[in-house]
């Protein structure tokens, strides 16, 4: 067999779609809770209204594809929160799994120009999970756990898998390598813990920074111990996978627990299933979701 060959038959062996399907319910069920958490908050008109007209928006004309298309017809006081209900509805297509594609791509769409609008409210974890949606748009993972009318898969492929197990260990090694570029503060053996300043800082954190200095040596090791995990994340992409991703789990529900970071954990955590596939399937068989 020639090594294109192989390549081939590598990235369409058979894999569960449960896992992947799991990860499309869960990734667009933390995009539509953080953007109803602004709609509750008030929000809605101050984000995505531009600075001039009493709003916080500052977006870029040759950025903002709406503009562009509708030109003059594209009205800056109203346009942009019609544009947020018009995302957050258009992000129950994939969360239900219907519409296919056209409609994933229409949602990914619309709420990367909320990203323009505003963004100081693009964060990272946004762009992770538009491209984790990217991705499955076209991996058939619509047909399974969806109201889907076409005919159900319960194999799919694996590359969209390997794609998205690849995706997180450039995440996380990126995260681990600007960590690792500033050693004087996550590596340090003496001063304040970066783990310490962080968890102690009142606009992110639930926890009070005076009860937490008693535990310095302990968030030290920790630091340490974030870096570890992120460099080591090339473990995703062999069979120790499940067993890393328990770390990893564990820690961004740590972060979830102590800190006021939006969706950010949940968001990460939507990717999950298809790094616990073998046990997220066992699960699934026990619980008898098929």
């Amino acid at each position: 067999m020639n090594p294109w060959s192989w390549l081939v038959r590598f990235l369409h062996r058979p894999m569960d779609s449960r896992p992947l399907a799991l990860v499309r319910i869960f990734v667009c069920l933390a995009l539509i809770g953080d953007l109803l958490r602004v709609a509750m908050i008030g929000m809605v008109d101050t984000y995505y209204v531009p600075f001039q007209h009493g709003g916080l928006s500052t977006f870029s004309d040759d950025a903002f594809v709406l503009d562009t298309l509708l030109g003059p017809w594209w009205e800056p006081t109203t346009g942009g929160p019609v544009l947020f209900w018009i995302s957050l509805a258009l992000l129950f297509f994939p969360l239900l799994g219907v519409g296919g594609w056209p409609m994933a791509l229409l949602a990914i769409l619309a709420y990367a120009q909320l990203g323009h609008l505003y963004p100081p409210g693009d964060r990272g974890v946004d762009r992770i999970l538009r491209t984790t949606l990217l991705i499955l748009c076209f991996s058939g993972a619509d047909r399974r756990l969806s109201l889907s009318r076409r005919a159900r898969q319960d194999t799919l492929p694996s590359w969209p898998s390997d794609l998205l197990r690849f995706f997180l260990v450039t995440v996380y090694l990126a995260a681990g390598a600007g960590k690792l570029m500033q050693t004087s503060r996550w590596l340090a053996d003496s001063g304040p813990a970066v783990l310490y300043r962080i968890l102690g800082d009142p606009l992110a954190s639930n926890l009070d920074a005076a009860r937490l200095a008693p535990a310095m040596p302990l968030l030290r090791v920790g630091g340490w111990g974030t870096v570890a995990l992120e460099l080591s994340s090339p473990l995703i992409l062999t069979p120790l996978c499940r067993y890393w991703a328990i770390a990893g789990a564990l820690m961004h529900l740590g972060i979830a627990t102590m800190m006021i970071l939006g969706m950010f954990s949940w968001g990460m955590l939507a990717m999950y299933p298809v790094l616990f596939a073998p046990w997220t399937c066992k699960l699934l068989d026990r619980l008898g979701v098929t």
